[in-house]
């Protein structure tokens, strides 16, 4: 399940580029009986998934056949990350199936969106290239702040990257660490 889970991971240099915001977004889910807030975010009726024997970290899945979506949270200790990514192909095993064409953001972020209409939502970024995937470019801000201004433990925050190929929203992901 690991490696089939859509990713295109996470780049340190990131963190002293991306535009900084103030407030946390996180999924709107149909499916979804308890409140999902930034630390609470993944499909609870999802396929439960594991890395190795031995645990974390794990998650929860979802994938929407007809529209080749996939919808899942995985995580351990003090960070969680809550992904939706679009054309993806069926996964390795059974997992929940569900029509995911109405997820979204609390702010509006759908799959499928520009850059443009992202960057109308959540203010101007550069987008930056990703070197080991050509043709894919990612929008990211956080609420964290510079690596330089932080002395001792970091402060909770989130990364909020979107994703595109060919100014298409292809994944969106949303990581909170402490």
């Amino acid at each position: 399940m690991g490696r089939w889970l859509p990713s295109f991971g996470f780049d340190a240099t990131w963190w002293d580029q991306a535009t900084r915001i103030y407030v946390r977004d996180r999924f709107v889910y149909a499916h979804q009986s308890r409140s999902l807030d930034a630390f609470d975010p993944g499909p609870e009726d999802g396929t439960l998934f594991v890395y190795g024997s031995a645990g974390p970290p794990k998650g929860n899945v979802v994938y929407d056949p007809q529209h080749l979506l996939t919808f899942y949270e995985q995580g351990c200790c003090s960070w969680t990350e809550v992904v939706a990514a679009a054309d993806v192909q069926a996964p390795p095993k059974h997992v929940v199936l569900r029509d995911l064409t109405q997820l979204s953001t609390v702010r509006g972020i759908r799959l499928g969106l520009s850059e443009v209409a992202v960057m109308r939502i959540y203010g101007w970024s550069k987008p930056l290239l990703l070197a080991k995937n050509p043709g894919v470019t990612v929008l990211a801000y956080t609420t964290w702040r510079p690596k330089k201004e932080v002395r001792t433990t970091p402060p909770c925050g989130q990364f909020e990257n979107f994703f595109f190929r060919r100014h298409r929203l292809i994944l969106i992901q949303l990581g909170d660490g402490c």
